[in-house]
């Protein structure tokens, strides 16, 4: 017997995870939406700018819906949620492997930065040499990794 794939339609995750401001760009069927609200994998404002209750927010919200922590860290695998979860505190990710780094890029989780904190658009490896920039959270994959720690 198989169960049910979690969370569903990862794929608008993944997207909305990818996209600048977190954006769900679709969402498949009114039901996948509610179970994502309902799941706090996404929510959704009111005119106020007030996040809604999961309840209200197909009906009341305005506005795009928007990821979460837990929504980023649903669509996540064992080996990336330990690179999130592993990083220290000026939030370098250390002994990551680099498909894994490549991944969480991909889902602007973290960032490539060089020797003197610049932001690259790779790690820099020319295939002879290996990584040049180290990966570090973005502020995306901070409120991912915090989501896995109880909040006061």
């Amino acid at each position: 017997m198989t169960g049910k794939a979690y969370p569903p339609a990862p794929k608008h995750l993944r997207a909305a995870c990818a996209h600048p401001e977190g954006h769900l760009t679709s969402h498949g069927s009114r039901a996948t939406l509610q179970a994502y609200l309902d799941d706090g994998l996404v929510y959704r404002n009111d005119a106020d700018g007030y996040r809604l209750p999961a309840e209200t927010a197909q009906a009341q919200g305005v506005g795009p819906y928007v990821i979460t922590g837990a929504g980023r860290r649903a669509i996540l695998n064992e080996s990336q949620l330990a690179a999130i979860d592993s990083a220290d505190e000026d939030g370098a990710l250390r002994n990551v492997s680099w498909p894994t780094a490549a991944a969480l890029a991909r889902l602007a989780l973290v960032e490539y930065r060089d020797a003197t904190g610049t932001p690259q658009p790779t790690d820099g490896d020319d295939g002879r040499t290996g990584p040049k920039h180290r990966p570090f959270l973005t502020p995306a994959g901070v409120e991912a990794a915090r989501a896995a720690k109880p909040q006061p």
